[in-house]
């Protein structure tokens, strides 16, 4: 089990609320951020197993917030947003998301998105 295990995430407050009840019934400590430089101090900070980036946030720029992420830390970037948000789907994967899905399936499927996650 990931027991005491920390996870990280800039998300909507909606999202926020909704994935700290998904870390902790899977086991993990959610740890949420507000805005790209509170992102940075959490990793820097928790050191987590992965982290959360919700592409529908307003105040992130994709292309900036990605490899300020990647030079704070080697967990997987799991990047998030609404299906028809191709753009920022699209955008995320050129940056170099470990994985890029939708709002449906981080929320649906969970613990397969964290496992994929982990197992790259």
């Amino acid at each position: 089990m990931a027991e005491q295990q920390t996870i990280v995430a800039l998300a909507s407050m909606f999202f926020g609320a909704k994935l700290k009840g998904l870390c902790e019934q899977s086991g993990y400590q959610y740890k949420g951020a507000i805005g790209p430089s509170g992102l940075l101090s959490r990793i820097e900070e928790y050191t987590p197993v992965a982290v959360l980036l919700d592409l529908g946030k307003e105040d992130i720029v994709i292309s900036e917030i990605v490899p300020a992420i990647k030079e704070a830390t080697t967990a997987p970037i799991i990047a998030f947003c609404g299906h028809v948000a191709t753009k920022e789907l699209d955008e995320a994967r050129a940056c170099g998301c470990d994985v890029v899905t939708t709002n449906g399936a981080i929320t649906g499927s969970f613990e397969s998105v964290i496992q994929k996650a982990l197992s790259l």
